[in-house]
């Protein structure tokens, strides 16, 4: 699938958001494609995964958190334990888990 180009107020209109830095999501989002990405005045600013309805922004330049909570800690814990996964769903019940974790409010 393609991802599209959007802007970071379409992006944060609608969803919950889970900003994550660059590269420090990659064994988490191994098997996961981007949808969209935003662009500044100097490149590619972030890509977005759509994950269960929570977009998770990483990049040089992601989103900041929407009703998700800002706990790197967790990220980095998780991130750790995807790394050690052996298969895609065993990434995809981590990656799950997560995001329930850092949960926030509503939409």
């Amino acid at each position: 699938m393609n991802k599209i180009k959007a802007t970071k107020a379409e992006m944060r209109q609608n969803y919950r958001i889970l900003s994550i830095g660059y590269c420090d999501a990659q064994n988490l989002l191994v098997y996961e494609s981007p949808v969209a990405y935003s662009v500044s005045t100097y490149g590619w600013a972030c890509d977005y995964y759509d994950i269960n309805g929570v977009i998770i922004s990483t990049g040089y330049n992601p989103l900041p958190n929407k009703n998700m909570k800002n706990d790197y800690k967790l990220i980095r814990e998780y991130e750790a334990k995807a790394q050690k996964a052996q298969s895609r769903e065993e990434h995809k019940k981590i990656l799950n888990e997560l995001l329930e974790l850092l949960k926030v409010g509503v939409k």
